[in-house]
Formats: structure tokens, C-alpha cells, sequence
């Protein structure tokens, strides 16, 4: 999916970032599966992959264009349709990281979410 190396430091970032929303994850042992970990917690399961982008996102700006072999890799994944699958991007000069979901007929962005205590101020 990606190309080079994946980003280990961010990987361990967005880990950090999972257990302070009330998350436990486990990494992926499968290196042809397109996720980086697997968080969970009584109420929800999540396959989560990790995205560093070089430049702010265009608030106009489709994700399925900016991020198409992530978005197609998540799609894909031999799990069943109730694990959701998060793409977490962060961009090098925002310090709050994007949630988004990646359903088979688009892409959601979430802004705000109680249950983790989670606001993304980015968000469109």
C-alpha cells in the first residue's frame, strides 16, 4: 500500500493515542493485511491504519482521491462488516489526528465522539 518504510513512530503515537480514549490494541501479525493494529474496549472493535500526509488537506479535497490505496486496502480486508476500519491521518504541521471510517460506499470523518471523549478540530 504505502511505499518505504512504515512510519513505526507514528504507528506508537496513534497506539498512545488509542489507550488514552479507554482502548487496548494488539498489532497486526498478518504483513499482507493492510492495517497497522487492532484497537478494541467493551463497546467497539476497530482495524486501524496509519497515515502521515506531507501537506495540509484541502478542506475540498476528496479522501478517496488523497489517500486511494489505504482507503482500497481497508476496504478489503477479509473481516466481517461490523469491525469498523479507521484511517488515521495526521498531516506534519496539524498535531491532532483525523479519524476517519471507511465504509464500502464512503468515507466518514468524525468530528466529535463521547464515547472516547474524542474532538477532532479539523474537522469539515
Amino acid at each position: 500500500m504505502t511505499r518505504g518504510k512504515k512510519p513505526e513512530g507514528m504507528i506508537d503515537e496513534a497506539k498512545s493515542f488509542a489507550q488514552r480514549m479507554g482502548y487496548r490494541w494488539t498489532d497486526n501479525p498478518h504483513a499482507d493485511l493492510a492495517f497497522d493494529f487492532e484497537i478494541f474496549k467493551r463497546q467497539s472493535v476497530r482495524l486501524v491504519k496509519v497515515r502521515l500526509a506531507r501537506y495540509r488537506i484541502d478542506p475540498e479535497a476528496f479522501y478517496e482521491d488523497l489517500f486511494p490505496d489505504e482507503i482500497r486496502g481497508l476496504r478489503e480486508l477479509p473481516f466481517p462488516d461490523f469491525m469498523l476500519r479507521e484511517l488515521w491521518v495526521r498531516t506534519r504541521a496539524e498535531r491532532a489526528w483525523r479519524r476517519l471510517i471507511v465504509y464500502d460506499f464512503g468515507i466518514s470523518e468524525i468530528g466529535w465522539w463521547g464515547p472516547d471523549d474524542y474532538t477532532n478540530p479539523y474537522a469539515r
